[in-house]
């Protein structure tokens, strides 16, 4: 790993101007991927990410990678990709609930593994995003659900005029498992011509699954877990987008008006003309899955259906409804007991868990929540619902552990009573959130060339903590080279939603909080994230110029601790 790194953002310019010739040899590439601010940028994404603390085969979570000394690491790990000695470990195979009675399976990579598929995931995605297709919203920067959505009601909308009125909701069968690896190099080639590049893409996807100490080999597939695997996938499907192109860029309004929108594997044609044109065109879009990518439709989960009998698509209920010449959206059935169940469970049991932390979590559910369904057509009357529910369960919980009769917690304890707010915290009311109107998602222009930076895709580090780099040379940016001890910080005011952990009060802007060091500082490795904690100006002075005794407790604590 040399001393002088390149710029990140910079390089990913140069990639994505270099993309936009479609003649244009990437034969030379590898040399990025294993550049020390591309990895050291990598470690950052892959530290923030809430997966860190998750080990992959070797037992290392991202603290133990660091404090093995994260500089030193970094600076092998650059080595061995250059010397063409770096080899990918099996993914850990682990199984997360994917519904009532079913399961999903999960490759969880090492950290070091991570680290690397992060950079080059760095690598090709500027290149690619020159290739992909609009009507792709899946793993893309600046592209989520809501713009699928969003992209999908204006054509089942009558009164925009643009209605379809038969809509093919495909599937593929067993999509991560079964994308062809032969196929996929092919397809890599055509823009890819490094060598290097290609071999650690090919080793990554052969790199094999451990699960009950039994490693098996990986003959196809692009494993669910990994960081680069989201946009492989997307290669390997932009075929299919392009192909499809060839009726979607017909004129608007006539017999055979087709439109076309992907989200992953998750995909919906839709067609003004009758259902006998949407049955051939889904002939035509199963032979080329066969012939070309080797993939076959879920016939069990894909449907040709008229757009007034509606659909569920990405979470969504869509109905187009010809009397008020509107697509309607709705809450499912399903994510209404989903939220209730959470709220429920969550107020069940006991009360030894403190009101902070129940708040905090309540808060992170519910508000996720409403955020994903905020554009549904009957959001405000399914919002009032919940938020009903959790007043009256959380209000029963905080008496319980009071104590108290739920009229003395109102009257006593409560600094308000809508929204619940106790001891400075807020519960979160999703009755009074906002529902938002359905519109035309924005198309942007390739993200890594926006001309005055607007719009470009943040690395999920910068997303966590919406800072900066920590330096033009990241590893050697801060005292005694330690990386990120300001990152740390970032991180910090981030899990604590910049709110003091002693009295919650609820501060507004940076300059109102410090950063304190739980143990006094002694090395670098006291800079951790959970030896550090948002406080107050206040409660700050209390600790250092006082005799008083000040208690915290972040989400990382698992009981509080006194500062003195």
């Amino acid at each position: 790993m040399k001393a002088a790194d390149m710029e990140v953002e910079k390089m990913q310019t140069k990639l994505a101007r270099w993309s936009q010739d479609q003649s244009f040899e990437f034969d030379d590439k590898f040399n990025v991927v294993y550049d020390g601010a591309f990895l050291f940028e990598a470690w950052l994404s892959v530290e923030a990410n809430l997966g860190s603390e998750t080990a992959g085969v070797d037992g290392l979570t991202a603290e133990d990678y660091r404090k093995q000394g994260l500089r030193e690491n970094l600076f092998g790990l650059s080595d061995r990709l250059e010397s063409g000695t770096y080899e990918p470990d099996p993914v850990r195979r682990v199984y997360i609930p994917k519904g009532p009675d079913e399961v999903r399976p999960l490759g969880i990579p090492t950290i070091e593994d991570r680290i690397v598929q992060e950079s080059l995931r760095m690598v090709l995605e500027p290149i690619y995003e020159t290739d992909f297709s609009d009507d792709s919203f899946g793993f893309r920067p600046n592209r989520s659900c809501h713009d699928a959505i969003k992209f999908a009601y204006m054509e089942l909308n009558p009164g925009a005029g643009r209605y379809k009125r038969w809509i093919l909701d495909l599937d593929i069968k067993g999509y991560f498992d079964n994308v062809d690896h032969t196929e996929l190099m092919w397809i890599l080639q055509d823009r890819i011509t490094d060598p290097e590049v290609l071999d650690l893409i090919y080793d990554t996807l052969k790199a094999g699954v451990k699960e009950n100490g039994q490693v098996q080999v990986t003959g196809k597939g692009t494993p669910q877990g990994g960081i680069v695997s989201p946009l492989l996938a997307n290669v390997y499907l932009n075929e299919l987008d392009w192909w499809i192109k060839q009726w979607t860029e017909g004129p608007r309004g006539g017999p055979e008006d087709w439109t076309y929108v992907r989200y992953a594997d998750d995909f919906m044609i839709l067609t003004n003309g009758d259902k006998e044109t949407a049955e051939a065109m889904k002939e035509r879009v199963e032979e080329f899955l066969v012939e070309e990518l080797n993939l076959r439709l879920s016939q069990e989960k894909s449907s040709i259906r008229h757009a007034q009998d509606g659909l569920s698509f990405l979470g969504y209920d869509m109905i187009a409804d010809s009397t008020t010449r509107a697509c309607k959206t709705y809450v499912p059935q399903e994510a209404k007991e989903y939220i209730r169940g959470r709220i429920s469970g969550a107020t069940d049991g006991g009360t030894d868990v403190s009101v902070r932390r129940k708040i905090r979590s309540l808060n992170s559910v519910v508000r996720g929540w409403a955020n994903y369904y905020k554009y549904c057509t009957d959001a405000g009357t399914v919002f009032n619902d919940v938020g009903h529910l959790l007043w009256h369960r959380m209000t029963h919980w905080l008496a319980e552990k009071h104590k108290c009769s739920r009229k003395q917690l109102i009257q006593q304890k409560l600094d308000s009573k809508s929204p619940i707010s106790i001891n400075g915290l807020t519960l979160f009311d999703p009755t009074g959130m906002s529902t938002i109107r359905t519109e035309n998602p924005r198309r942007h222009g390739h993200p890594y060339l926006c001309e005055d930076g607007d719009g470009k895709p943040e690395p999920q580090w910068k997303k966590r903590y919406r800072e900066g780099h920590p330096g033009p040379d990241p590893h050697l940016a801060t005292d005694e080279g330690r990386p990120g001890s300001g990152d740390q910080s970032q991180w910090a005011r981030v899990r604590d939603e910049n709110t003091c952990q002693s009295t919650g009060c609820d501060t507004s802007g940076r300059e109102s909080t410090v950063v304190h060091h739980i143990r006094h500082r002694r090395s670098a490795d006291d800079d951790r994230i959970d030896n550090l904690v948002v406080l107050c100006h206040r409660c700050h002075r209390k600790v250092h110029h006082t005799d008083q005794v000040v208690t915290v407790q972040h989400e990382g604590m698992d009981e509080p601790k006194e500062l003195t």
